[in-house]
């Protein structure tokens, strides 16, 4: 029998303000009409036997995007079907920043365990997922049987895994991952524990053994999922807080580590007649944050080179050194962006980070060495280099210079480093 709640009204309601923005036809009352109806009908033939995914490379990683819109619809219903039966944990980049510098500034030994899960989508388990979401008592038939097509589908036509890049995906892993998380927050000695998809932060109280621990780690991951050694990282503070004399040279970090696009370095205070018993936590933009930063302005170097258009290349570095907002037409709400709101937990005064994109930005400008440089150098005039240098990171960052930009112009200005 049919699943009544794959009907004219549950489908509307998978429709998105975004979607009348991206895809004007909608507007049209009839248009609309057949996409649900169509979506309907999806929804009583299934997903065996067809192709409905199409799919791009990027990063050497396949993604996959639903080429029609009716097809769109079902996933969304499906999703939700799936996303209101399990309790996906919701703690926003900024609150589990937040919740972290507070620990690592206690007085005590403990040891952290940065990891990651190799492959994540693609390494799960294809049949134990089918499995886990049939096993749902409160889950449709016909959702349950369609979860089962997709996959099926997305196997037989040489996937692995589940399909990365579709929401529904994000959410068949997630209600894998919740037996895990709910393990690994149990066991002996840990006091923190954060998934961010599949990069993970363990805080323990560093009496463990530290191989034994991340070998019950991987051990508890779903079948199918391991930790990647090569990024593996383990970092300890051995003793309790250990102040030095303020007339002395400040010791070495404690620790350092990157997280959510974030440098934690972790000191030991100065001595004070009220002998604080926490130490010092400083944030800074994490090091592969300020190499990708670094690589766009390099990219839209390149831009101009080949194009000639210095105002496109102008406002590419005002979009980098300034702040932004983004329209969320679902929620009808702007999201702010940019190198502050995106970083605004470092520590300006001692950031290293901003230091060096402003050093690399004067470098693009000045510099006649290497390849890209010697190319923009004999491209450009002395004039057009010195407009690039009223551009900066570090008072972008402390004045919180904000820019408008339409969204025709803001893809405009990230297309030429799109996915990096």
């Amino acid at each position: 029998m049919f699943d009544q709640s794959f009907n004219q009204v549950s489908i509307s309601r998978m429709l998105k303000k975004s979607d009348f923005l991206s895809t004007p036809r909608l507007r049209n009352p009839s248009i609309k009409a057949q996409k649900i109806e169509a979506a309907i009908e999806r929804a009583r033939q299934g997903f065996s036997g067809i192709t409905f995914l199409s799919e791009t490379k990027v990063k050497k990683k396949t993604i996959y995007r639903i080429e029609n819109f009716s097809d769109e619809l079902v996933l969304r219903k499906i999703n939700t079907n799936i996303k209101n039966l399990i309790k996906i944990p919701n703690t926003s980049r900024d609150t589990i920043t937040a919740n972290i510098k507070s620990l690592l500034s206690e007085g005590v030994a403990y040891k952290i365990y940065r990891l990651d899960i190799k492959g994540y989508y693609e390494s799960f388990d294809t049949a134990e997922v089918i499995s886990t979401i049939s096993s749902m008592p409160k889950l449709s038939l016909l959702t349950k049987r369609m979860v089962k097509e997709i996959l099926t589908q997305h196997i037989s036509n040489g996937g692995l895994g589940v399909p990365r890049g579709l929401a529904l995906s994000a959410t068949l892993s997630e209600a894998m991952m919740l037996s895990f998380d709910k393990s690994v927050r149990e066991l002996p000695g840990v006091f923190f524990y954060s998934r961010y998809v599949d990069d993970i932060i363990i805080i323990t109280s560093g009496n463990e053994s530290e191989e034994n621990f991340k070998k019950t780690v991987s051990e508890l991951l779903p079948s199918g999922l391991g930790l990647n050694e090569h990024k593996t990282r383990v970092c300890l503070a051995p003793n309790d807080v250990q102040p030095y004399k303020s007339n002395q040279p400040p010791p070495a970090a404690v620790l350092s580590f990157e997280f959510l696009g974030y440098q934690f370095t972790v000191c030991e205070p100065p001595k004070s007649d009220n002998r604080s018993p926490f130490r010092a936590v400083q944030l800074d933009i994490a090091e592969s944050k300020v190499k990708k930063i670094k690589t766009r302005m390099t990219r839209a170097l390149i831009s101009y080179c080949n194009n000639r258009n210095f105002d496109l290349l102008e406002a590419r570095f005002k979009h980098l050194t300034s702040n932004f907002s983004v329209l969320d037409a679902d929620r009808e709400r702007k999201r702010l962006a940019g190198i502050f709101y995106n970083y605004h937990r470092i520590d300006v005064e001692n950031s290293k980070a901003l230091k060096q994109l402003d050093g690399y930005l004067k470098k693009t400008a000045l510099s006649g060495h290497g390849t890209v440089f010697d190319d923009f150098f004999c491209k450009t005039t002395v004039a057009q280099r010195r407009r690039l240098l009223k551009f900066s990171f570090e008072r972008g960052f402390r004045e919180k210079t904000f820019m408008h930009f339409s969204q025709e112009n803001l893809k405009l200005l990230q297309e030429c480093w799109a996915y990096v």
